[in-house]
């Protein structure tokens, strides 16, 4: 009897304890932009196309990364559907390794429907972090254009590094 004894009243205090339930606030949010068409300005050399930038890796400084020394640079991801999105995730040179003096200085975070006209939801002057993240209100888009105007923490450099870009 006394096995059974105990057995219940350990029931009953775990049936007392608190439970933890996931959200969707608690879930990581889906990446609409992974492995999806992009286009973007001149790149810096062979191997760092635009499509880099939406590949899911950092693993390389010179094959995981889109770099452009066109200024202003640029890079348009076509999430192929309309999304309702709520911010973005860019992911900037020091998040592959490199020094944080390469991180994106200024750019800016544009949406459009058709990929035509384009609303800016997002425009940072002074980043130095090696990933910004950026909410925004929700805002439904199929397109999403990244515009570089300082590619760097030192307006000589020239260079637009771009490990990833998430938008979710």
């Amino acid at each position: 009897m006394k096995p059974r004894i105990a057995l219940v009243a350990m029931l009953l205090c775990a049936a007392s304890l608190p439970v933890a339930t996931a959200t969707a606030a608690d879930a990581a949010p889906v990446n609409f932009a992974l492995h999806r068409p992009t286009t973007g300005s001149a790149i810096c050399k062979p191997g760092e196309e635009a499509e880099k930038a939406v590949n899911g890796l950092l693993a390389s400084k010179t094959h995981d990364k889109f770099c452009s020394l066109a200024r202003p640079a640029w890079l348009r991801v076509d999430l192929q559907s309309e999304r309702k999105l709520r911010g973005f995730t860019v992911k900037h040179a020091q998040a592959g390794d490199e020094p944080a003096s390469m991180n994106t200085r200024a750019f800016a975070l544009s949406v459009s429907r058709d990929g035509v006209n384009w609303r800016q939801v997002v425009q940072v002057d002074d980043n130095i972090e090696g990933v910004s993240v950026h909410r925004i209100a929700p805002v439904r888009a199929r397109y999403v254009r990244l515009d570089v105007r300082q590619p760097a923490q030192d307006p000589a450099d020239p260079a637009t590094r771009i490990y990833e870009l998430e938008a979710w």
